[in-house]
């Protein structure tokens, strides 16, 4: 679990604090809460153990699991508020595979980057109430208040898309402890999601099994060899290469799907443009350039501080680049906070 919370400094935002706990195994499975009491209690020391500034409010923008989120973008023609509400519970009555009052939704206008449709493109996200209500009680039960739970790819994509707006498709790649995510936007929203079991952790678990190292040591290489050939004898390279090529051909397979299932109107081309890399797993040495030759496409590492600083990311003292990598999501959390004028974010 990480934490960050923003402040207003100015006419911008600075970083107040930031943290991470660490979340038990067995104690979320699935997405799902397997243990109220102890998970309650993470979020507690997460809360407390913040570097920076203690944190000073019990409200708080929480994400929950992307794996078990529903999210879709529509098509409607132009009609009335009320006709448009109505026509928008229909489509998620139908689109959704849940009951609709097993289900808490949202939707938003999707505004056209340029020019004005003679359609509305509607962003939906959807969560079971089942999964949402254990999580509200226990954040309650841990003292706070969450205002809004949102899907982990929405608040990513506002962390790493400049100013929201993509003229052509941009393709983010979160590489996570557990799973990796991968999000395509395009103009002003995602079109699309999937993820992947390959995380950050089964790497390291690859290179410490092929090279009978320890975790530790294994995370080490992970950072400052990763897939550089040239640096021990390969062997680090050799024990990644079957996973990151599995990787690729999920990228490939997904960048295919968008180019010939992608909407037309929202971008200035269904190709996708480049690729921006998060997560821990972003910070694996070399994957950047591999992918970017893999795929004949530029890659890159995001800036999770593109909406938040004005300032270069080497200037910001709190939390290095190279960490910040891995807290897209929550300073995607953080930022709708502040814009909401509060502050705090799990």
């Amino acid at each position: 679990m990480k934490v960050a919370q923003l402040k207003p400094e100015g006419r911008g935002l600075v970083l107040a604090n930031y943290g991470r706990q660490e979340i038990p195994r067995g104690v979320i499975g699935g997405g799902a809460i397997k243990k109220v009491d102890e998970l309650a209690d993470v979020i507690k020391k997460g809360v407390a153990g913040v570097n920076g500034l203690p944190i000073n409010t019990k409200y708080c923008v929480v994400s929950l699991p992307e794996t078990e989120s529903f999210i879709r973008v529509i098509r409607l023609p132009r009609m009335k508020p009320n006709e448009l509400k109505e026509a928008v519970r229909w489509e998620v009555e139908n689109q959704i595979p849940l009951p609709i009052d097993q289900v808490y939704f949202d939707w938003q206008i999707v505004e056209p980057p340029r020019v004005s449709f003679d359609h509305y493109d509607i962003l939906i996200g959807a969560l079971g109430r089942s999964l949402v209500d254990p999580y509200l009680k226990v954040f309650k039960e841990a003292g706070l208040r969450p205002l809004v739970f949102e899907i982990e790819s929405v608040a990513t994509s506002r962390a790493l898309i400049k100013d929201e707006l993509a003229l052509s498709p941009v393709m983010i790649i979160d590489i996570g402890a557990r799973r990796t995510s991968f999000i395509i936007f395009a103009g002003r929203t995602i079109h699309f999601t999937a993820s992947l079991p390959l995380s950050n952790e089964y790497l390291v678990k690859e290179i410490a099994k092929k090279l009978d190292v320890s975790l530790g040591k294994a995370k080490e290489l992970k950072f400052e060899v990763g897939l550089n050939k040239d640096r021990e004898d390969g062997r680090v390279f050799q024990s990644l290469l079957p996973s990151i090529n599995e990787l690729v051909n999920q990228i490939k397979k997904y960048i295919d799907f968008f180019r010939t299932h992608g909407p037309k109107e929202q971008s200035e081309t269904k190709d996708v443009s480049k690729v921006a890399l998060c997560g821990g797993g972003a910070n694996l040495s070399g994957l950047s350039s591999f992918l970017s030759g893999a795929l004949d496409l530029p890659v890159e590492v995001g800036n999770p501080w593109v909406n938040i600083l004005e300032a270069a990311p080497e200037s910001i003292p709190e939390l290095s680049y190279d960490q910040s990598i891995s807290y897209a999501t929550v300073l995607g959390l953080a930022l709708r906070g502040a814009r909401m004028g509060m502050n705090g974010s799990c």
